[in-house]
């Protein structure tokens, strides 16, 4: 029978559905590649992004699994997820890394979550994902616990209405370095999400008066390992639903002074740089992803000043 899910066993619940989801399109040990970015009609994990493209895999490690990702000058990493939404291990071009049972909190399974830059365009993103490898020494498959999927829906509808209340800098990474709660609001909010040391992000809502901007600093990022950030707008449930929510830095126009100006509306905003659409009376979220900080901490003192300067409505 189907264990009704609460808020105590959500984040396990969470990962079995994505877990499920990932082997209805490839078995174990092998991926699964999306050809094109995550749009309004493909989008399958909440608050993805769009100017990456995706690998999934959920791979048996009851002994060991290999992990490699080809070098690149474009950013690339592979998130390694247990089935208690920790990361284990995080893979960047060039690199190999073995999971073995003994590093995982609990389970036989993990997530893979890759994530392949398009700015070198797709084929070359098709090439660096193809060139992804796992090598495991078993290959059983996933037989976790089974969830009750409405009561799973109705603790994630409720946990959106905290979302005010996240800090994703405490929401990703291992047992030791996350916060409880705030692991659990990551869960709904953002799963598969990386920790700071890799990626962080700054997220809030706002409603639209059709004419509004969201001024902001260059973020402090590794620009020379393929560090870079990208803006992007959600619904008020975290999905994308627009055809173009997401500028990425490498289209962002500066401000004379190396700020950045983004717009939010309709019409009103037509022939601005950077803009964004949302429609009057639209509650949505916006915020940055910000991949390979230079410094956690100084990160984290970045976006302090983002949420002390939020977006403001304009005249039009």
């Amino acid at each position: 029978m189907a264990e009704i899910v609460t808020r105590d066993n959500f984040v396990e619940a969470e990962t079995a559905h994505y877990i499920r989801e990932q082997l209805k399109k490839a078995p174990v040990n092998e991926y699964y590649h999306n050809r094109v970015p995550v749009n309004v009609d493909n989008q399958v994990i909440i608050r993805s992004n769009v100017d990456l493209i995706y690998s999934y895999a959920v791979v048996d490690v009851t002994e060991e699994a290999t992990f490699s990702v080809a070098p690149s000058e474009e950013y690339q990493v592979d998130e390694i997820i247990d089935e208690n939404h920790y990361i284990v291990d995080v893979v960047y071009p060039g690199q190999t890394r073995t999971i073995r049972h003994a590093d995982l909190s609990s389970g036989n399974h993990v997530y893979v979550l890759g994530r392949t830059a398009t700015a070198g365009g797709l084929d070359r993103a098709h090439a660096l994902q193809d060139a992804r490898r796992i090598t495991a020494a078993t290959a059983n498959p996933y037989v976790g616990r089974e969830f009750d999927e409405e009561s799973r829906k109705a603790v994630g509808a409720e946990l959106e209405t905290h979302a005010a209340e996240a800090d994703f800098s405490k929401a990703f990474g291992t047992p030791a370095s996350t916060e409880p709660y705030q692991h659990l609001l990551g869960a709904r909010l953002g799963w598969g999400g990386l920790s700071p040391e890799h990626a962080q992000y700054f997220q809030a809502m706002a409603t639209s008066t059709g004419s509004d901007v969201w001024t902001f600093a260059v973020p402090p990022l590794d620009y020379d390992h393929n560090g870079y950030f990208s803006v992007i707008k959600y619904s008020d449930m975290g999905w994308i639903d627009v055809q173009r929510p997401c500028l990425p830095d490498s289209e962002l126009v500066r401000n004379d002074d190396d700020t950045v100006s983004v717009w939010f509306g309709d019409e009103r905003v037509a022939g601005k740089p950077n803009v964004i659409e949302a429609t009057e009376g639209q509650r949505f979220y916006y915020g940055i992803r910000m991949y390979r900080p230079l410094d956690a901490a100084q990160t984290r003192e970045f976006i302090g000043t983002l949420r002390a300067n939020p977006i403001v409505a304009t005249a039009g």
